[in-house]
């Protein structure tokens, strides 16, 4: 009995892997398309100049910039909140997926969040989620567009700040070392992460774009990804 038990789940195990890893080729492959689609809008425009596109991301850049340099100083005494950062990130993706939070602890270079849930798909995003998901980057943009257009310049130099904490979080706490990665196979974690960055990485920049924000960019990412899989049944049939 107890073997057929093992033997279970272990074949539930490989499917499971082998269902997300499906799932994951086709994200990246129906995705890809609109990167290219929105990196060609930015860095060859047919109706604007090329510095015209860039501008809009100035103050953001100027605060990546700003950040770096500052983390360049303070990176020994900052640890503590890229580990915040890193627990906060697994309690939001397990509030979205309706899991329990039971208790939050963060100091440096250690950090648990204690959840419980009846969800099993939620299970791989939630271990995944920071090293993948700009959490702070999403709330700033999530009311960016309540701002007045004479201040826009200031709070877009903080969401670059956001932008180049996740980036210095990430660059300081991916690797094969942590649990949350090699709880799965290496490939697959990887993969993950992967492609949720370029989807991410798609969100965020058209949110910047004019008469856009995070949530119509959200939208239009859907709606594309759509119309890809559309296009990609009909061309195998």
């Amino acid at each position: 009995m107890i073997n057929a038990l093992k033997f279970f789940y272990v074949f539930m195990s490989k499917i499971s892997y082998i269902l997300w890893m499906v799932i994951l080729a086709l994200l990246i492959l129906l995705t890809l398309p609109y990167l290219w689609e929105v990196l060609r809008v930015v860095f060859f425009p047919k109706r604007a100049s090329l510095w015209a596109q860039l501008g809009i991301y100035m103050w953001a850049g100027v605060g990546i910039f700003a950040y770096s340099v500052f983390h360049w100083f303070v990176k020994k005494n900052i640890k503590w909140l890229e580990t915040f950062s890193h627990e906060f990130t697994h309690a939001v993706v397990a509030l979205l997926f309706l899991w329990r939070i039971h208790s939050f602890h963060a100091e440096e270079g250690h950090g648990l969040v204690e959840i419980t849930g009846t969800k099993p798909y939620g299970k791989v995003p939630i271990d995944l989620a920071p090293y993948c998901l700009p959490v702070f980057t999403y709330l700033l943009l999530s009311i960016r567009g309540l701002m007045s257009h004479q201040g826009l310049w200031i709070y877009d130099i903080l969401i670059g700040v956001t932008i180049a904490f996740h980036f210095f979080c990430f660059k300081n706490q991916t690797g094969n070392y942590q649990p949350d990665i090699n709880r799965y196979r290496l490939s697959f974690s990887y993969f993950y992460i992967f492609t949720a960055l370029i989807i991410n990485f798609c969100i965020i920049w058209v949110a910047f774009f004019p008469q856009y924000n995070v949530f119509t960019s959200f939208w239009r990412y859907l709606t594309t990804l759509w119309h890809n899989l559309i296009a990609f049944i009909s061309f195998l049939f």
